[in-house]
């Protein structure tokens, strides 16, 4: 039986300042919502951050009086697009709206906006310009005759046409991500709510080496050791960017996916700088320092809903941009703290308690 949202809040309320709402969470509308529709299921996503946002998405959803399952995703892309019976590279065009949802695919998932924009645009090589391009010559293709002294202009070289990440706003990478998308697919609002990666350091380190921004690495950065996911290498925003933009290699490299590994490598020692996303609840937790980084060589990590176009009704959408609306960086950390450590909470519970408690 799901807990409610009041009992929930019981649970939390001892480990953080604050009460709990007497009633349960609504959306802001009214509208009854259509039976017809069956049960909305929404993808966990690749992060705990996105999953947070998943059990947010039921908890509203469910208030309004909706039938909702949360479905645990593989953690790839690939797996979760397969999931909700999407094709990124897809030339048709969108469903008409009012299409039931699909009884059997995943309806939601949210992502992180940067790491989508990576993996849509083949790590930066290509631009969204080009893949629009792509889309149209191959859906013009498909729908006319093409005789044998008909010409066309080769399209440029991926090479020739790659994707410029650094400094990009949130707004800038959402509107590529939407870009690079098939007509097929649909993003809801984004939220505030940030989780980039970032360089993680003790406050010992700090102090030893004078480090507070990411331009202070150079002189030392052979000095020192970082651990980072398995991606590092091949992430636009990673090693390279380290060492085009501020001229750091670090001494040595540890791969390490985990993120109580990371900072128990970290805390103890064994390493001195450590990549993780910037809302990780071990930052505050232990005191780390995440280093400023002023050339904006970090990607913008902004929670996106990922829907299929002219599938989810108008109310759903609306709550869903409600949440998306309210959902902030501070929350996310929040959200990381109470369902880690000692004494975790479920998300579900966590869930709630953003919806009672600590929503705007």
């Amino acid at each position: 039986m799901r807990r409610t949202p009041w009992a929930a809040c019981a649970l939390i309320v001892t480990l953080t300042v604050g009460g709990c709402s007497s009633t349960a969470p609504q959306s802001g509308s009214t509208a009854t919502p259509d039976a017809s529709i069956g049960t909305l299921r929404i993808g966990t996503g690749l992060t705990p951050e996105t999953r947070h946002a998943a059990y947010i998405y039921e908890a509203a959803l469910e208030g309004a009086g909706y039938s909702v399952d949360v479905v645990e995703t593989d953690p790839n892309r690939p797996s979760y697009f397969e999931s909700m019976g999407i094709d990124p590279t897809s030339t048709a065009p969108p469903e008409a709206t009012g299409t039931a949802p699909a009884s059997d695919l995943v309806h939601i998932t949210p992502d992180l906006s940067g790491d989508l924009l990576l993996y849509l645009t083949d790590n930066g090589k290509l631009s969204p310009t080009i893949i629009e391009g792509r889309r149209e010559a191959a859906a013009a293709s498909a729908t006319s005759t093409v005789t044998s002294d008909t010409t066309t202009n080769p399209l440029p070289s991926p090479s020739a046409t790659g994707l410029n990440v650094r400094g990009l706003s949130s707004n800038d990478i959402v509107s590529y991500v939407d870009r690079a998308l098939p007509g097929t697919v649909e993003l809801l609002n984004p939220s505030s709510a940030t989780d980039r990666y970032g360089y993680v350091i003790t406050q010992a380190t700090a102090a030893s080496h004078q480090l507070t921004t990411m331009s202070d690495l150079g002189s030392v950065c052979g000095e020192l050791g970082l651990v980072a996911p398995a991606n590092y290498d091949t992430n636009l925003s990673g090693a390279s960017s380290l060492s085009d933009h501020y001229g750091c290699t670090p001494g040595a490299v540890r791969t390490v996916e985990g993120r109580d590994e990371q900072t128990e490598q970290l805390i103890t020692g064994q390493t001195e700088l450590a990549y993780m996303y910037s809302a990780s609840a071990q930052i505050s937790a232990n005191n780390l320092l995440l280093l400023d980084d002023p050339e904006g060589t970090q990607l913008a990590q902004n929670i996106v809903p990922v829907t299929r176009a002219g599938e989810l009704p108008q109310q759903v959408k609306d709550i869903i941009n409600d949440v998306s609306a309210d959902l902030d960086t501070d929350s996310l950390v929040r959200l990381n703290t109470l369902t880690s450590g000692d004494n975790p909470v479920s998300e579900t519970d966590a869930a709630y308690f953003w919806l009672t408690t600590m929503r705007g």
